[in-house]
């Protein structure tokens, strides 16, 4: 396998691990779980989220592979995972706007989350116009910038690592600030990417 590729589905793994323990936890009720007071008073758009986020983050990592993007697999699973990212972000805006916000969240962090969703909504949907018009290094563009926030998650585990061993960072700032740094990882990596192959230069001699 191609490792890029293996290197994705291992940061993707993180986050579906989180999913799989949550979605497990609202199903025996497990209240000992942090937040699960939050996501058992209003569990839909929490299941539509950790489904849609976690099969995104995953199936599409296959998606990069060359060897999948020249038959229907490319074709049909991009569709799938094109509608649950904006299942998943749609659900997650829901639950950023409505649901009580945890200690350390703030104003500014909800406005990033939202403003990230909207535009990962927004990249996919990009990114299928642009495979409907037959511009497939568009189309690949835009969906390497929808899979970079999507697959956020994973790199946020590492980015808001140092506040689990200090109190001192445990602050709605630091928390906000750390956040955001995982989706701009995120997506510098996808600019760095998708950029343009330098131009060739003919020497005439």
């Amino acid at each position: 396998m191609n490792k890029r590729v293996g290197g994705l589905i291992l940061l993707s793994l993180i986050p579906m691990l989180g999913g799989l323990m949550r979605l497990r936890g609202l199903s025996i009720g497990d209240a000992t779980m942090d937040g699960h007071a939050r996501f058992a008073a209003d569990p839909i758009p929490a299941v539509l989220h950790i489904i849609g986020a976690t099969s995104f983050a995953t199936l599409g990592a296959l998606q990069f592979l060359p060897s999948l993007r020249r038959n229907a697999w490319h074709r049909l699973v991009g569709r799938v995972i094109s509608a649950l990212g904006i299942v998943a972000m749609l659900a997650g805006t829901w639950m950023i706007l409505t649901w009580p916000h945890k200690p350390l969240d703030s104003a500014y962090l909800s406005f990033f989350r939202v403003t990230a969703a909207l535009a990962m909504a927004g990249f996919i949907a990009f990114s299928v116009r642009e495979a409907r018009r037959g511009a497939i290094d568009s189309h690949a563009r835009w969906m390497t910038r929808a899979y970079a926030i999507g697959a956020a998650g994973g790199t946020q585990a590492f980015t808001l690592a140092p506040m689990a061993f200090s109190e001192s960072l445990q602050t709605a700032p630091i928390n906000a600030a750390l956040f955001t740094l995982g989706f701009l990882i995120n997506l510098a990596v996808a600019e760095w990417v998708v950029r343009p192959a330098p131009a060739t230069l003919e020497v005439v001699s």
